[in-house]
């Protein structure tokens, strides 16, 4: 009887893309109220979103809020 266990591989790329993925779905929302106090830097934070896979910062280190 063996005991390894199957550990699917996850490709940090991929993870990277359904986090943003989420995190923009998330803050569709948000972004369509239009008086809503944090609107600038979550449309800011989305765009950064938008670029992030094309920088060098891919899939390492995540946009934040507010950065």
């Amino acid at each position: 009887m063996s005991t390894f266990k199957y550990q699917p591989y996850v490709c940090p790329e991929l993870s990277a893309y359904a986090w943003r993925n989420s995190e923009l779905t998330r803050t569709d929302i948000l972004v369509a109220i239009p008086d809503h106090p944090q609107r600038a830097a979550l449309l800011t934070y989305r765009a950064d979103l938008r670029a992030w896979p094309s920088t060098g910062d891919f899939p390492n280190t995540r946009p934040t809020l507010g950065s």
